[in-house]
């Protein structure tokens, strides 16, 4: 029950969620306890991995409509 997308959509899916989940849990991690590995982990990973979960995701929408003969 996956609401027709392929199986390569659903992993890129599933890869940009995680993507999602580490990059709060870094801002969390820095709301929680403020230090310098921690800041400058969110710095460089949280922007990064956001980024990284976007283009999986749009990446995946363009794939389904162009299956689908939508675009």
């Amino acid at each position: 029950m996956n609401g027709g997308v392929s199986d390569r959509g659903m992993n890129r899916l599933r890869l940009a969620v995680a993507c999602t989940t580490v990059a709060v849990l870094l801002a969390i991690a820095l709301l929680i306890k403020e230090t310098a590995y921690v800041f400058t982990a969110f710095m460089f990973l949280g922007p990064t991995l956001l980024l990284v979960a976007m283009v999986l995701l749009v990446w995946t929408i363009l794939d389904e409509l162009k299956e689908k003969r939508v675009i």
